[in-house]
Parts: structure tokens; sequence; C-alpha cells
């Protein structure tokens, strides 16, 4: 790879994402006190009356969360394009994982083992990493 090349791939991809890696540190933190605020605020407040608006915000986070993890599967597949397989086979037995946890809405008799949720695919809020 020629000096040239090498600064044009720094300048096009490494520098943007490192930046996007930082702003992605930046609202980490942002959301770690947010949950601390969230949390004094239902010790005080067990009223409820405004979960509606934070679900709907929290919601709006979930499906940006995806989007983002989307992306950058993407980013790797392109970079390592001689493991796309590879991480369509894991992606494949991690969906098929949890399979079970899908919402369901008919009201059709079903397995004991399936659990109808809201929310698909979450972990419990010590577990969550994103």
């Amino acid at each position: 790879m020629s000096n040239a090349s090498s600064a044009n791939l720094e300048m096009a991809i490494i520098l943007p994402l490192g930046v996007a890696a930082n702003q992605l540190m930046k609202i980490e933190a942002d959301l770690r006190l947010l949950n601390i605020k969230a949390l004094d605020f239902v010790r005080e407040h067990a009223s409820g009356r405004h979960t509606g608006l934070i679900e709907a915000k929290l919601e709006n986070i979930h499906e940006a969360l995806d989007s983002i993890r989307g992306l950058v599967s993407d980013i790797e597949a392109d970079i390592h394009p001689w493991s796309v397989d590879v991480a369509h086979a894991s992606a494949t037995e991690y969906i098929s994982s949890i399979g079970a946890h899908l919402a369901v809405e008919d009201d059709s008799p079903s397995s004991p083992d399936i659990v109808r949720s809201k929310y698909t695919n979450r972990k419990s809020h010590p577990d969550r990493d994103d």
C-alpha cells in the first residue's frame, strides 16, 4: 500500500471511525447518568405518569442501536469478506437461539416454552452492554 493510499484510508475511514467510537462512548456515559436519574425519579415518584414518553424514547434508542449494529456488521463484512460465511452462520445460530423470545401477536395456542415479550432480544439491565 502506498503512502498516498494509506493516508487516504486513514482520512476516509480510520479517523471517522475513531470519532464515531468516541461519540458512542460519550453517549454511553450520558445514558449511565440518565439511568441513575431514572432510578432516583422512580423511587421518588411512583405514579408512572411520564413512563409512556420515556418508553417511546427508549424504543427509538433501541432502534438506532439495532441500526448501528447492522452498519458495524456491514463494515466488518466489507473489510473481512472471507469471514462473511462464518458471520452469517453465527447470526443464524443467534437468531434461532432467540426465536423463543419473539413477540407473538396472535392468540393461538402455542408451546409453553415460548416467552411472549414486547421487547425482543434484550438483556436485563445489569447485563446490558449496549
